[in-house]
This record gives C-alpha cells, structure tokens and sequence, in this order.
C-alpha cells in the first residue's frame, strides 16, 4: 500500500496515512466522552477557589472500587490531566479542542496507553 519494507516500523506511517492507533483512538473516544459530558466534571480550579498552576487540571475522586477506576467518568480524568498544556485550555474557550486533541494523537501514534501516560515530552 505504501511501497514500503515488511519490516519497517508502521509508527511513521500512522500520522502520514492519518491514520490513528488504537491506543489513540481509545484516548480520543474518551475525551469525546469527556467533552459531551463536561457537567459530570469539577475541575480543580472551581474547588481551590484561586488561580494555580494545576488549575485546568480535572479534581480526581478519590476511590478504592477497581471497577470504578477502570470505567470512562475516571479514565478520562486521568488522560485529561496527562494532556500537554495547550490542549486543555481549549475546552475552557470552547475552540476546537477535539480536533487539536486529533492531531496531536496523530503525530504522536501511541502503541499504547501506558505510553501516552508515560509521555513527558510535551508537558
């Protein structure tokens, strides 16, 4: 399909196809959750009552139920606040933060979601 070797690695690919990992795509899903559903969420700068640093971040329920854990209200918090810096500031302003978000998982390809988790490049 692309003329390339069998074994090249398929991570450059992904961004020049447009195409997105499944990692990505679980991520991007999740955030679609989150923005449709942005009434369900407190972010931390509604609780602290002043402007820090974390203030964009979503507050983190804290919770001892695996099952809990492991659904979309707390999976989302966790890979919303794990977003670089400009992506969030977005869904505040309302201004295209689902296709920013796209974008960026298209240029990063994560083969998985530990990966993105563990990402520090960018934040």
């Amino acid at each position: 399909m692309t003329g390339n070797n069998v074994r090249t690695s398929c991570r450059p690919l992904f961004p020049r196809l447009g195409i997105m990992t499944l990692s990505s795509q679980y991520i991007f899903s999740l955030m679609r959750f989150f923005s449709r559903n942005l009434q369900l969420y407190t972010f931390n700068f509604t609780i602290q009552g002043y402007s820090a640093r974390y203030r964009i971040q979503l507050h983190k329920a804290s919770t001892a139920l695996t099952l809990y854990q492991k659904g979309p209200y707390y999976e989302s918090v966790r890979f919303y606040n794990k977003l670089p810096y400009n992506i969030p500031e977005l869904i505040l302003q309302n201004k295209g933060f689902l296709t920013n978000l796209k974008k960026y998982l298209l240029e990063k390809a994560y083969y998985s979601v530990e990966e993105y988790v563990n990402d520090l490049s960018d934040r």
